[in-house]
């Protein structure tokens, strides 16, 4: 984040008018209530507003970097009283300095300067209060634009990827074939057809049913997942092999929807069509010390098998939800051996956003 001062020559102008007219001030207080000499008054108010003028420049990377929601109050207080504290010592050290090495045989306002020290340092608390929570005010709201132009980039995201959403929730050649293997059934096996049936139309009503902005508890995404396998296991039969390994403490964490949908996709694509072996697929999750979870997928291949072609699109697009919705970088992983393939994805506890934004 830029600093609210120096980042444009016009806010840097108005912060120095805001001290020539304290200046100012302070200069008519020391000539008309302390009937000090005008001349000193000026070099006074010069000198003690000039050096908290920079001081106050300095205040930004203290307040930046002491972070309200990372930290406790008792923390944020007892920080900001030792900064405080230095800060006043540094400034009323040097401007007294400063004022002996100018006015050395003036010793009536030398005099004044170190009697003056207590209302220095009631003056000094008082600047950095004022300093303190209008940096804090910015921050705030430098964030608050930054969340609203996230959600409004979400909106964005989730109005441009509804019809591919709407075209990946029923992919045409997975009902095609699903159906035939159904008209197949009912002739050799009524009772496993029947079962189909059940099985897929829970797929079909778990798709179109729920709000794909909406975050659901991952056991509905499980169930959701096992309907799908149900459905693919009677086409490939032995030849796919699902296992799932799921810590109790997952099933009501909350993940976004259909977002392993693609993965399982992706895995029984390029690795059951084209092997002649059995595949296994599987899918574990294990909660996180940080109340995340962290969801695996995983599944051989045969590496002699052509490797058939795809865009990405459906991995690309779960990594860029899971950016903007959580607002991290790092939540996706894979890697690939010699014959086998393996995701990971963490799920943070809470989105970056209200919940009720839609996401």
């Amino acid at each position: 984040m830029k600093h609210p001062i120096t980042q444009k020559l016009r806010f840097l102008l108005i912060y120095a008018l805001i001290w020539l007219f304290i200046m100012g001030i302070h200069m008519g207080t020391l000539t008309f209530m302390y009937e000090i000499n005008v001349w000193f008054a000026m070099a006074d108010g010069l000198i003690f507003n000039t050096l908290y003028a920079f001081l106050g420049v300095a205040l930004w990377y203290p307040v930046f970097y002491n972070n309200p929601e990372k930290q406790s109050f008792s923390n944020l207080i007892i920080n900001h009283l030792s900064i405080m504290s230095l800060s006043l010592a540094f400034w009323i050290s040097l401007g007294i300095f400063i004022c002996k090495l100018i006015f050395n045989e003036t010793d009536a306002y030398l005099e004044f300067v170190e009697d003056g020290i207590s209302w220095r340092i009631f003056t000094g608390v008082f600047f950095y209060f004022i300093i303190v929570m209008l940096y804090y005010l910015y921050i705030y709201g430098q964030n608050l634009k930054e969340h609203m132009f996230q959600e409004s980039r979400l909106r964005e995201k989730i109005n441009e990827a509804e019809l591919q959403t709407l075209k990946s929730q029923i992919n045409p050649h997975f009902l095609f074939n699903s159906l035939n293997s159904l008209s197949s059934l009912t002739l050799t096996n009524p009772e496993k057809a029947h079962e189909m049936i059940i099985k897929l139309s829970g797929f079909l009503r778990y798709s179109l049913a729920h709000d794909p902005n909406k975050l659901i508890p991952l056991r509905k995404e499980i169930e959701n997942v096992e309907s799908y396998i149900a459905v693919e296991k009677i086409r490939f039969g032995e030849k796919l092999i699902f296992e799932k390994e799921i810590n109790q403490a997952c099933y009501e964490q909350k993940v976004p929807f259909l977002i392993l949908q693609p993965l399982i996709e992706n895995a029984i694509k390029h690795g059951v069509y084209e092997s002649t072996e059995p595949i296994t697929l599987k899918i574990s999750c294990k909660p996180q010390t940080d109340n995340s979870i962290q969801i695996t997928i995983s599944n051989n291949f045969d590496p002699e098998a052509l490797p058939r072609k795809g865009t990405g699109t459906g991995i690309k697009n779960i990594i860029e939800r899971l950016r903007i919705i959580y607002q991290l970088n790092d939540l996706f992983t894979y890697q690939k051996t010699e014959n086998s393939f393996e995701v990971q994805i963490i799920i943070p506890s809470k989105p970056a956003f209200n919940e009720s934004i839609d996401i």
